[in-house]
């Protein structure tokens, strides 16, 4: 990805990783708690549960009804009845209010399956929220394969930004983390069921695949703890606070959240050829309003699993 994107710096949220799953499928059935060793993955932190896309043939999310198509995005057979498979110049979008509980975050959790082809040319963003800062308050994408790789393997960035943090000196300014990450293990074109979180609490951020703890996301210190400032090392010398709520760092108006493109370039001026489109397929996207536990990740895998196609 070009220096502009790359260079951004500091540390706050951890993110994501990716691995690729074969499983023991059954059929669809959302009616109820439990039917026939069907589990709806609804009833996970029901109360946390903000947007959900099931993807069935529609844009619209389930919980906030939030959502537009715009382009060719179309609905094939996903990883549990139908999912979402981007294209070019196509994304869904809708519109957030500075009231609404994704622009009120202190902590969440967004949980999807994926599988996407690995990428040389253009980072795709798969989903973003608009905000002053070039990645927006808050952005999931996928990363170019590094140069000269030889495995097929994704690599993932997540990123975000907190509005009221303090820089090293103690004054207001920008604070946020980006990471990336890739492994042999994590390969491309296959489904797996993704979950990372921040959780204000802790001021820590964690990254699950197909239900597992995979690792607790590190900061540029190599240190799992995200502070409000610059640390200055393994072990805060400086002395910086904890980041504790997130806060995203929002537009004062005009906020959007994006699936599958660039608010940059969709909503903004940007024009850059290498913002790329998110090429691959998604399928129940869900963001909590909280970081889940370990457990309700593990649960929510668990009842994915019993809904997925044969």
């Amino acid at each position: 990805m070009r220096k502009n994107v790359k260079t951004i710096s500091a540390f706050l949220f951890g993110a994501v990783l990716i691995g690729s799953l074969i499983i023991v499928s059954c059929k669809k059935d959302d009616d109820g708690d439990s039917n026939n060793g069907k589990i709806n993955p609804s009833t996970i932190a029901t109360a946390n549960l903000i947007y959900y896309w099931n993807f069935e043939n529609t844009p619209t999310d389930q919980i906030a009804s939030k959502g537009t198509a715009t382009g060719n995005i179309t609905y094939p057979v996903g990883r549990r009845g139908l999912g979402f498979q981007g294209a070019l110049n196509s994304y869904i979008s809708w519109d957030i209010a500075l009231t609404d509980k994704i622009a009120t975050l202190h902590g969440y959790t967004i949980a999807t399956w994926m599988k996407a082809p690995k990428v040389t040319v253009g980072p795709p963003m798969i989903f973003q929220i608009t905000g002053p800062e070039f990645l927006g308050a808050l952005a999931f994408l996928q990363e170019n394969a590094p140069e000269n790789n030889t495995v097929d393997s994704l690599e993932l960035k997540a990123f975000f930004t907190k509005a009221s943090a303090l820089d090293k000196d103690g004054n207001l300014g920008w604070v946020g983390h980006d990471w990336r990450k890739s492994k042999t293990e994590f390969a491309a074109d296959f489904w797996f069921h993704i979950a990372f979180n921040y959780d204000p609490a802790t001021s820590k951020a964690k990254i699950y695949v197909n239900g597992d703890l995979l690792f607790i996301s590190t900061g540029a210190y190599s240190d799992e703890v995200r502070y409000q400032g610059d640390p200055g090392g393994i072990g805060n010398p400086n002395g910086q606070p904890l980041l504790g709520n997130l806060d995203l760092k929002l537009n004062a108006s005009g906020n959007k959240g994006i699936i599958g493109g660039w608010a940059n370039k969709r909503f903004g001026t940007a024009t850059d050829d290498w913002m790329g489109d998110y090429l691959g397929m998604l399928d129940e996207l869900r963001v909590y309003d909280k970081a889940l536990t370990d457990a309700e990740v593990a649960a929510l895998y668990e009842a994915e699993v019993t809904q997925i196609n044969e």
